[in-house]
């Protein structure tokens, strides 16, 4: 177990990004489950069991993502054990396993549909609240990245994404059964939740910087503004394109999965250049938000205007709903790094509003929507989502809200703006230089308040100040261009001049400062 351990260590070490490469197993799961690559057999007809499954999985993640936010400190310390994420990750695999066993060439002829449909439901459900729990470990992960950094790692997790899918395409078709699904999608519908759960494991090996607040007050009212917005817009978009899935036949649906996925490793690509070569005053967040907004608003507009390309521009909403969850997912890291609030918070409420809305727009869009056409018109229903989403947009959750959820929570504490001008090889908080202007705040006076009384030298003070947020020994040692071992001895000397033992006890002692001067 120990060798196993320490092999675990060296390969993290080696290659740091493989633990947030479980974001794109979590996510190539998914989009496999959703788009019926794997699983279904030759006997399906039209989308209903496709529409089921994407259903119970989405409303399964994101209840349970909605209910971690109600305890918190449990949820956050039982996904820090190391096996957490493995039994996430064999609980969703096991919900794969048994949707896979019940297909029609296997478990059906022998079971009453009751029994078959209990099952299929039961599977949906573990499926779903696996990958719920192992988001909740990837958003641990991402939030505490700076916001370059977090692009970069969601642009390879896509490329994770596009290559599970498409070497599951690419795959000999042999299946076990004739007219049943391919043994390899078969293995990879079941075994890539299980990877994703390894992947997320490998973050013991990760020094993560301590939370400073686990209160639902820390979040400005921007970010429930936020949240109500997620969830409309996932509602709209996913009930389009499931409108479209439940009355296509299972092959044009594959076909234009094939299509999105293209497009996303485009998309891809997109982020990979923007976190390593877009200057950071041309990264505007808020403006490429308006942009997706406006560009879903007009592709639902338009589709009862065009009748041979109807299910084309429902491809086309279904690639604006993947780049507004990328979008979504670099958002709620940027707001845990900038806080430094709680992953299962903020990740809890968004990522699992998301996943709400888009369960409850799956079941509208597959069993309400073509009724609602009936009684309104095509043309008159797609118009009213299309406007929902523009008030969402314009309205509730503007471009200025925006700009109000990424101000300083505190006076001298960095905006979005001055996080994302910091490339990947000097990512955040360093001291700043002597040519340059400082604002000190509260913080910044309280520092050097402990500064001064316990005699810290000029190197102590900005370890100090590091420390003090929540930063660990490595992003510290980045920071300030110094070594690792440095670092240590620095962090010692200030432990023993404070008279504190752990980096939570300064915090606390720094908080206590940084409140007599305010």
């Amino acid at each position: 177990m120990a060798e196993t351990k320490n092999f675990m260590a060296k390969l993290v070490r080696a290659w740091p990004a493989l633990p947030y490469m479980a974001l794109g197993a979590l996510l190539a799961s998914v989009y496999i489950a959703s788009s019926g690559t794997a699983w279904l057999s030759d006997s399906e007809i039209n989308g209903g069991n496709l529409s089921v499954l994407t259903v119970t999985m989405s409303l399964s993640a994101g209840g349970l993502m909605l209910l971690s936010t109600f305890a918190v400190p449990r949820v956050r310390s039982w996904l820090e054990r190391p096996t957490a994420c493995l039994w996430a990750g064999a609980v969703s695999s096991l919900g794969a396993l048994i949707v896979i066993l019940i297909g029609p060439y296997y478990l059906t002829p022998m079971l009453p549909y009751p029994v078959i449909r209990s099952l299929f439901f039961i599977g949906g459900i573990l499926f779903g609240v696996g990958l719920g729990a192992i988001a909740l470990r990837c958003g641990q992960l991402y939030g505490a990245l700076p916001p370059r950094q977090v692009i970069l790692y969601v642009a390879y997790s896509q490329f994770v994404v596009g290559a599970s899918f498409f070497i599951v395409l690419g795959s000999p078709a042999w299946a076990p059964v004739p007219g049943g699904p391919s043994l390899a999608g078969m293995a990879s519908f079941v075994l890539l939740p299980l990877a994703a759960g390894i992947l997320a494991s490998f973050s013991r090996h990760i020094e993560q910087p301590l939370v400073r607040d686990h209160s639902r007050r820390s979040l400005p009212k921007s970010f429930w503004k936020l949240l109500a917005v997620v969830f409309v817009f996932s509602c709209i978009v996913s009930s389009v394109y499931a409108s479209t899935v439940a009355v296509s036949s299972i092959e044009t649906t594959l076909s234009g999965s094939r299509l999105v996925m293209l497009a996303r490793m485009l998309l891809a690509l997109v982020l990979a250049v923007v976190a390593v070569g877009i200057e950071g005053d041309r990264l505007n967040f808020g403006k490429l938000y308006s942009v997706v907004m406006v560009a879903s608003v007009a592709l639902v507009a338009c589709l009862p205007l065009v009748t041979v390309l109807h299910t084309v521009l429902a491809q086309v909403v279904s690639l604006s709903s993947v780049v507004f969850e990328l979008f979504l997912w670099c958002i709620l890291a940027f707001i845990v790094f900038q806080r430094r609030t709680s992953a299962v918070i903020v990740f809890g409420y968004g990522y699992g509003a998301y996943q709400l809305g888009n369960g409850i727009g799956w079941l509208f869009g597959a069993q309400l929507l073509g009724t609602l056409f009936g009684a309104v018109g095509e043309a008159f229903a797609y118009m009213i989502m299309a406007l929902i989403v523009l008030a969402c947009a314009f309205l509730i959750f503007s471009e200025r809200e925006f700009d109000r959820l990424f101000a300083p929570g505190e006076e001298g504490a960095p905006s979005l703006d001055e996080l994302l001008m910091r490339d990947l090889a000097a990512e955040s908080e360093g001291p700043a230089r002597e040519d340059e202007p400082v604002r000190k705040g509260r913080f910044g006076l309280a520092i050097e308040a402990l500064a001064a009384d316990y005699q810290l030298s000029p190197r102590e003070t900005d370890v100090l100040r590091c420390l003090a947020m929540g930063y660990n020994s490595s992003t510290t040692a980045s920071k300030l261009s110094i070594s690792w071992n440095t670092v240590r001895t620095h962090t010692r000397n200030v432990y023993g001049k404070l008279g504190v033992h752990s980096q939570q006890e300064l915090i606390a002692m720094v908080d206590d400062v940084t409140a007599a001067e305010g």
